[in-house]
C-alpha cells in the first residue's frame, strides 16, 4: 500500500497523448520546461524556474532511486525510472522519466506510463520504502538487485532500457498519428518557420520510427548471442572430456591402442584450439553484445527525443501557447542538440557494431573449419572402431558421443552465422539510412538558425 502522508490524493490529470520535458543545470535547478509540465506540475513558471527538481518530489518515492540517479548522471550516463511526482497542491502523477545529460545541464523527458512493468515498479518501490523505513537506504540498495532479479532481471541497465521500450511500443498502440491543425493564425514570421521546422521534425521522426522497428531484432540477436556462446562453451568442454576418455580406453587396447592414442591426441588438440577461439569469440561477442545493449538505448531514447522536439514545436506552434520566442529558440536548439549528440554516439556504435559482427563472423568461420575437421576424425575413429576386436573400451560409443557433439556444436555455430549475416546486412542497411537522417537534422537546424537571425 502506497504511503497517504498528503492529505490530498488526486492524481493530476496527464493524457497518455502527452509528454513534457524540464531542462536543469547539474545541480538540478530548473532552467525550463513546456506548458505540459507546468500544468500538470501545478506551479507556474515563475514559480518552477530556478527551483531545484525536487520541488515535485513525493515522499512515496525510495531515496535509493535518486541515489542511483545521481549515480548514473554523474558518470555521465542517461537514466530511466518509474518516478511518482508530488503537484504544488499536493496530489500526484506518475511518469517513466528519461534524464540525458547534455554539456552542462540534464534533459529530462516524461511521458505518461501505461504498461505492466509499471505496477511491477510500484510494487518494488514499496518494499523499498519498507526496508528504508527499517534499516535505512543503504539496505534498500542492498536489497534492489534482488528484487530486480525476481522480475527476471540481471541488473537495473536491463530493467530500465525494457522498462523504455516497452512503454515506447505501448504508447505508439495508444495514441493516434499527429494532425497538423492548419486552421491556425500565425501572422509572426519566425513561426511560420517554425511550421517548417515541424515538419522537419515529422520526417525525422519517421527515420527514427524505422530504427525503433528493428529494435526487436537486435534484442533478439543479442541474447541468441549471448544463449550461443555459453552453449558452444559447453560443448567445447564436452569435446576436451570426451578427449580424455579416448585417451584412458586406448590403454586399454591390447592390440591397436596406439591408433586411439593418436586419435585422443588429435581430439585434444581440437578440442584446445576450439577453446582458443571460442575464448576469443566469447570476449568479442561480449563488447558486441554491450555495444548492441548502447544502440538499443540510443535508438529508444533518439525516438523518445524526436517525439518530444516534434510535440513541443507543435505544442508552441499551433496551441497559441504564450513563450517569448528567445525561450522558445533556446528550447528547441536543446533539444535538437539532445537528437544530435545521440545521432552522433549511435553512428559511432554502428561502426563499431559492423567491425565486431566481422570479427564473430571470421571466429565461426574458423571454428566451422574446426569442427569439419573434428568430423574427419570421428569418422575415421567410427570405422577403426568398428574394425576393432576389443570392444570393452567402448571406443564406438565414444566416436557416436563425437558425432553428437560435432554435430550440435555446428548446429550452433550455423544459428549465429546466419543471424549475424541478417545483422549485418541490417546494420549495414541502417548506417546507409543515416544519411536521411542526417539530412532532416540539417534542414531542422537551418530553419531555427534562420528564425534566430529573424529574432535578432
Amino acid at each position: 500500500m502506497e504511503h497517504t502522508d498528503y492529505a490530498i490524493t488526486k492524481e493530476a490529470k496527464f493524457g497518455i497523448d502527452e509528454l513534457f520535458f524540464s531542462i536543469t543545470d547539474k545541480d538540478s535547478t530548473i532552467r525550463s520546461g513546456n506548458e505540459v509540465f507546468v500544468r500538470i506540475s501545478g506551479y507556474t513558471q515563475v514559480e518552477l524556474i530556478g527551483q531545484f527538481h525536487n520541488i515535485i518530489r513525493h515522499p512515496d518515492m525510495p531515496k535509493i532511486i535518486f541515489k542511483m540517479f545521481w549515480e548514473y548522471l554523474n558518470a555521465g550516463k542517461p537514466i530511466v525510472a518509474y518516478v511518482k511526482n508530488k503537484t504544488k497542491e499536493g496530489g500526484y502523477y506518475w511518469v517513466l522519466a528519461a534524464v540525458f545529460p547534455l554539456g552542462d545541464r540534464y534533459i529530462s523527458i516524461r511521458i505518461k506510463p501505461n504498461n505492466k512493468l509499471f505496477a511491477a515498479a510500484r510494487e518494488l518501490y514499496v518494499k523499498l520504502l519498507l526496508t528504508e523505513s527499517k534499516d535505512g537506504m543503504e539496505e534498500s540498495g542492498r536489497a534492489l538487485p534482488e528484487l530486480l532479479h525476481s522480475l527476471g532481471y540481471e541488473n537495473y541497465d536491463k530493467f530500465m532500457i525494457d522498462a523504455l521500450l516497452q512503454e515506447l511500443k505501448e504508447r505508439q498502440k495508444n495514441i493516434s498519428n499527429v494532425i497538423i491543425n492548419e486552421n491556425y493564425n500565425v501572422t509572426a514570421p519566425s513561426l511560420e518557420k517554425l511550421k517548417v521546422a515541424y515538419t522537419h521534425s515529422l520526417e525525422l521522426m519517421e527515420q527514427y520510427d524505422e530504427w525503433f522497428e528493428k529494435i526487436e531484432f537486435f534484442t533478439q540477436v543479442q541474447s541468441i548471442f549471448e544463449e550461443k556462446g555459453l552453449k558452444l562453451r559447453e560443448l567445447a568442454r564436452d569435446v576436451v572430456f570426451l578427449s580424455l576418455n579416448t585417451s584412458v580406453s586406448s590403454y586399454k587396447v591390447e592390440h591397436g591402442g596406439e591408433t586411439f592414442g593418436v586419435l585422443a591426441r588429435d581430439i585434444r588438440f581440437n578440442a584446445k584450439e576450439n577453446d582458443i577461439l571460442i575464448s576469443d569469440m566469447d570476449s568479442v561477442v561480449q563488447r558486441f553484445s554491450h555495444a548492441l545493449h548502447e544502440i538499443i538505448f540510443s535508438v529508444a531514447g533518439m525516438r523518445l527525443q524526436a517525439e518530444m522536439l516534434s510535440y513541443f514545436i507543435k505544442e508552441v506552434t499551433f496551441q497559441n501557447s504564450v513563450i517569448q520566442i528567445a525561450d522558445l529558440i533556446e528550447r528547441i536548439s536543446d533539444l535538437s542538440a539532445l537528437v544530435l549528440h545521440y545521432e552522433e554516439k549511435s553512428k559511432q556504435l554502428q561502426s563499431e557494431l559492423d567491425r565486431l559482427i566481422q570479427d564473430v563472423m571470421k571466429c565461426l568461420g574458423q571454428l566451422e573449419q574446426q569442427m569439419m575437421y573434428l568430423g574427419y576424425i570421428q569418422i575415421y575413429g567410427i570405422i577403426e572402431a568398428a574394425g576393432s576386436q576389443d570392444e570393452s573400451a567402448g571406443f564406438g560409443v565414444i566416436f557416436s558421443q563425437l558425432k553428437t557433439l560435432v554435430q550440435q556444436t555446428s548446429h550452433e555455430i550455423e544459428v549465429m552465422q546466419k543471424i549475424g549475416e541478417k545483422f549485418s546486412t541490417e546494420n549495414r542497411y541502417m548506417m546507409e539510412k543515416s544519411k536521411a537522417v542526417d539530412a532532416k537534422l540539417n534542414c531542422l537546424k537551418e530553419e531555427i538558425v534562420l528564425i534566430k537571425k529573424m529574432e535578432v
